[in-house]
């Protein structure tokens, strides 16, 4: 054996070890009660719902099922396939037993603790959000609007000891039909936390109705979940959107003290 080469094959095997050490196994996430595949993470990186179906196994695998409230009861899913009809490029899994069509959650596989801390809700009625809310709406062109907050969460995302409050707020005139908008509809969701000393609020998702538009197709934007989806110890925030043909869900992570849409699934007619 030439010993000119020993050590370099010995560095290249000690960096092939380390390399594979650090990277993590897949992980996958799915949309309950519909059982669409939001994506996945492999090896530092997000995956798509096409890319994470086509790596999944298609063996039987345990899901752990994670509400606002915490974890619930788990689901197994099977062979995933892609909505080819309804929504192309969106997998699909096969999830035992039947998701109850009431209950909207998140299913997660991951090595990790997707939930190490859980929210805690707030009362909706406090003037304080009413009045950021107000403040909000009335910065998007909406004069005298009405404060309706449908979530008041607070949860240390990034875990510093310090908690952040996700607002969602929504507020629609025609909310039984919602098939255009009127003046004055709004829906979003907010970050409301302290940032060198300063607080400050980030309205990262959503939209407004200064005017009546009957070609738009409003959303309700309301917190889904709030996770770690990557194994780092800060929580992603997943915002659920539904109108009245279809919804989706979007994925958030918290980078330099902003929330940045890192993966996102719609589907509907």
């Amino acid at each position: 054996m030439n010993r000119r080469f020993l050590p370099l094959a010995c560095l290249f095997l000690a960096c092939s070890m380390a390399h594979a050490a650090d990277e993590k196994p897949l992980a996958t996430f799915i949309e309950l009660p519909w059982r669409y595949v939001i994506g996945g993470r492999a090896n530092g990186q997000w995956l798509n719902s096409e890319a994470a179906g086509k790596r999944l196994p298609g063996t039987k695998t345990d899901y752990r099922v994670f509400t606002l409230a915490g974890e619930q009861a788990k689901v197994s899913g099977g062979k995933g396939s892609q909505d080819a009809e309804v929504c192309p490029g969106i997998w699909m899994l096969e999830v035992t037993p039947e998701p109850d069509l009431d209950q909207h959650a998140i299913g997660v596989v991951a090595p990790w603790n997707p939930m190490p801390r859980i929210a805690k809700a707030a009362a909706t009625t406090q003037e304080v959000y009413l009045k950021i809310v107000r403040d909000l709406v009335t910065g998007k062109g909406i004069t005298k609007p009405k404060a309706e907050i449908t979530q008041l969460l607070r949860v240390d995302l990034d875990n510093d000891g310090e908690d952040e409050v996700l607002l969602s707020a929504s507020h629609f005139k025609n909310r039984e039909e919602m098939l255009m908008a009127t003046g004055g509809d709004y829906s979003f969701v907010a970050l409301r936390q302290m940032v060198e000393g300063k607080v400050q609020t980030q309205v990262f998702t959503g939209e407004f109705y200064p005017k009546a538009d009957e070609n738009a197709a409003p959303n309700i934007h309301e917190v889904a979940g709030l996770l770690d989806l990557d194994g780092d110890g800060t929580l992603e925030v997943l915002v659920r959107s539904t109108y009245y043909e279809g919804g989706g869900i979007s994925v958030w992570q918290l980078q330099k003290g902003k929330l940045v849409k890192v993966l996102e699934i719609q589907c509907g007619v």
